[in-house]
């Protein structure tokens, strides 16, 4: 009941700040909206660093930039030049209910109504004139977002990109896919043309646009300008020891629970790891098996997050192992393949995700045939063998991504689409 009066209180207020825009003829306010329900203090990685990336750079321009957080909002110091509005209830991926038969459902309803509401209480004046931005959106979100939408006046409602979270498969049976394809058809064929998608690869956009029948783009990675322009200080072809990276976090779906046998059995002159440990949610896998490792030979291993300068100096003087199961990412993105693409680094990957079609395209590195400890120790062997012809071929990759990607392009895309060029 709470909630509900909430909403209601609201719309209330909505209607009673419409009205007064309507009959104001001060010139919109030319700004910046980045809502983002999956930033919150603490957070770091991807995440993080991709919302840094777009308000450094609009602050940078000059621009007026607000940044809708959850309401454990991040330190404001690190998004000088950001106004940081402290918004949503809920943090994106938290889990509302566990229950075996249920706990999608429910969580489904929970994250979206609150999502709904969130919004709802947000002064519309704020959207005005106002570039609007949702980095990430998921299943748990965008009946929210659309809900909020369709409450504006035709004349007045926002103009928005988001990025959507696709299903991890699309298959006749998808439930997820079957969702976004409602939820759009409806959305779209009530109120009109509004919402611009964008998915993390061009595989994800052309899935999308197929089976949730709504055109999508693949939007420019946000990549800063020190990723843009570091190179690696040492050459990857070289003759000292080739060394193997995991920065995926320990989790069992990025391949976390195969390092202790791939370690065991390659580790030597000619093979070293590099490996990172970073404490994260994943029930099923202990962290303290990987930081055991540090007693081998030639295995380093690194507790916790990381400087992004370090970080990057990692990937670029390895081969990266990207041994990720299947299932899990045969359309969902993988900041870490990307940054190794435009650190000219050769990259692993697992047979069966979307990163194999892009191995195979470009030569950038090698496809494990399967999610399995004998197939990593196998490809990295043949890496070892094609050493050189992998360092240039990920040179070549390099020069492209960067040439087609970053901060400034993503941006490009989402102004377009926001203002009907796209």
């Amino acid at each position: 009941m709470e909630q509900a009066a909430d909403v209601v209180e609201g719309r209330r207020f909505k209607r009673a700040t419409l009205k007064r825009t309507r009959m104001s003829t001060a010139r919109p306010i030319k700004a910046w909206n980045i809502l983002d329900c999956g930033l919150s203090r603490g957070v770091t990685g991807h995440h993080h660093w991709e919302a840094k990336a777009l308000t450094d750079e609009l602050a940078r321009r000059g621009n007026k930039v607000r940044l809708f957080t959850q309401l454990n909002a991040p330190d404001a110091a690190q998004f000088a030049g950001a106004e940081l509005i402290p918004t949503f209830a809920m943090f994106q991926y938290q889990e509302i209910s566990n229950d075996p038969m249920w706990s999608a459902i429910e969580n489904f309803v929970v994250h979206n109504r609150s999502f709904h509401r969130d919004l709802s209480r947000l002064d519309p004046s704020l959207f005005e004139g106002a570039v609007t931005v949702f980095p990430t959106l998921g299943e748990n979100q965008i009946l929210g977002l659309v809900r909020w939408l369709a409450e504006f006046p035709s004349e007045m409602r926002p103009r928005v990109a988001i990025g959507l979270r696709t299903p991890q498969a699309f298959t006749p049976g998808n439930t997820r896919a079957q969702f976004y394809r409602n939820v759009f058809k409806k959305y779209l064929s009530e109120h009109g043309p509004g919402i611009a998608v964008f998915c993390r690869t061009e595989q994800s956009a052309a899935m999308t646009e197929k089976h949730v029948g709504v055109k999508a783009s693949a939007f420019p990675v946000l990549a800063p300008d020190e990723l843009l322009s570091r190179r690696p200080r040492a050459a990857t072809a070289g003759t000292g020891p080739m060394v193997v990276s995991f920065v995926g976090g320990a989790r069992r779906e990025r391949g976390a629970a195969l390092l202790p046998e791939i370690v065991k059995r390659c580790a030597s002159p000619a093979v070293q790891f590099f490996i990172q440990v970073r404490a994260e949610a994943d029930p099923t896998f202990d962290p303290n098996i990987l930081r055991a490792l540090s007693g081998q030979p030639h295995v380093r291993i690194h507790n916790g997050a990381m400087p992004r300068e370090d970080y990057y100096d990692v990937i670029a003087n390895s081969v990266a192992l990207i041994a990720y199961e299947p299932e899990s990412y045969r359309w969902r993105d993988s900041g870490v393949y990307h940054e190794a693409k435009m650190l000219d680094a050769p990259a692993l990957v697992s047979a069966g995700t979307w990163m194999e079609d892009d191995v195979k395209t470009l030569g950038n590195g090698l496809v494990i045939d399967a999610f399995t400890a004998d197939a990593v120790v196998e490809c990295i062997m043949r890496a070892l063998r094609k050493r050189p012809e992998l360092a240039a071929a990920a040179v070549r990759a390099g020069k492209g991504a960067r040439e087609k990607n970053g901060v400034a392009r993503c941006l490009e895309a989402f102004e377009n689409a926001c203002s009907g060029r796209a």
